[in-house]
């Protein structure tokens, strides 16, 4: 089988890591070592039987000892206020809800979810003294929780109308918690390598809603979900290049042009604007190529979701630099349909 080495590899890596997680998706009566689980999940009934060197089952034996470790905080805290949501509201945030407030938990593997009806969502927002976010769902910074080992952990997001929406919102912060707290991913310190960082991140967050769906409900959740992706996206692009900044510079500068009274002042002024403008051509170059760069990423990855797991996807997307992502995907979806192919025929 030809094939680029480097891109078997991360597709053999990204084939372990999904098993695991769907391992710890259902209830299970035996929690075997992290050795002995990783052999089982190497070579199943049924399934592409994989090999993996020294370092990589170091890796993922360590994977799998942190996922235990997560589930036993749950765990933990489940035993001690699962039947309390009002107490344990108050031990997270530090105050206690409404006298009218409904108290609702997930207690999903990775995340504790809490789910607010929109009046007590905007109460939370003033008692915390935030403003209103954007989106559906609202990550809880670290420093606002009182239990430390709830950080990480922990998020909320409003109540929907449908059921089906709530538990999008679910799915989508447990693999932001699954990233940050269990694999312990920590942004980069490179601007540019922070932006990519936060797209990536963000596209497997919302890789579910990639997915083709008959039924009508979930069509629409898709399209939102994805529009609010195109959003976000052009924010961080945004952010990165300072565009919004530059052009209300220019709209600064236009009104002191307009008031300016000495010839030398306006002299000055236009100088400075016509320097302006030219750097936010400049920016508007930019941002196109990085847009054009997420929108070839994006239909690569809608074609994959068709053929590839979701979390096969999502650790070949944490892995690729973004830069080369869009052709990353294609040939890793090549070389995952050959291994099953192969299987298939053995």
């Amino acid at each position: 089988m030809g094939h680029n080495h480097r891109t078997y590899a991360l597709v053999k890596r990204a084939i372990v890591e999904a098993r695991i997680k769907r391992w710890f998706k259902g209830k299970r009566r035996k929690n075997p070592s992290p050795s002995n689980l990783l052999t089982i999940l190497l070579k199943p009934k049924k399934g592409i039987h994989i090999t993996l060197d020294r370092e990589e089952r170091k890796k993922f034996v360590t994977l799998i000892r942190d996922i235990y470790r997560t589930k036993k905080i749950i765990s933990k805290y489940r035993k001690m206020y699962g039947r309390r949501p009002k107490a344990f509201y108050k031990k997270v945030f530090g105050f206690p809800p409404r006298e009218s407030q409904s108290v609702r938990v997930v207690w999903g593997p990775y995340i504790v979810h809490f789910i607010f009806k929109k009046n007590d969502m905007i109460a939370f927002w003033r008692k915390v003294e935030w403003g209103p976010g954007s989106g559906g769902f609202y990550c809880v910074g670290n420093t606002d929780l009182k239990i430390k080992d709830l950080r990480g952990l922990v998020s909320f997001g409003r109540e929907e109308n449908y059921n089906i929406e709530t538990w999008d919102i679910v799915r989508h912060e447990s693999v932001h918690a699954f990233e940050d707290f269990v694999k312990r991913k920590r942004p980069p310190s490179s601007k540019k390598a922070f932006m990519f960082y936060c797209i990536k991140s963000e596209m497997n967050a919302y890789l579910h809603n990639f997915r083709h769906s008959r039924k009508k409900k979930r069509r629409y959740i898709n399209e939102w979900a994805r529009l609010g992706l195109g959003i976000e996206v052009n924010e961080t692009i945004n952010d990165y290049i300072s565009y919004t900044e530059t052009t209300k510079r220019i709209r600064n500068l236009k009104m002191k042009l307009r008031r300016a009274k000495t010839k030398k002042s306006k002299k000055h002024l236009r100088e400075k604007l016509n320097s302006l403008k030219e750097r936010l051509e400049s920016k508007k170059k930019t941002r196109r190529k990085y847009v054009s760069l997420y929108t070839k990423t994006v239909n690569q990855a809608k074609k994959a979701v068709q053929y590839m797991p979701i979390e096969v996807l999502q650790r070949i997307i944490y892995e690729t630099p973004f830069e080369r992502l869009h052709r990353k995907i294609p040939e890793a979806v090549k070389i995952y349909l050959k291994m099953k192919s192969k299987w298939y025929s053995e």
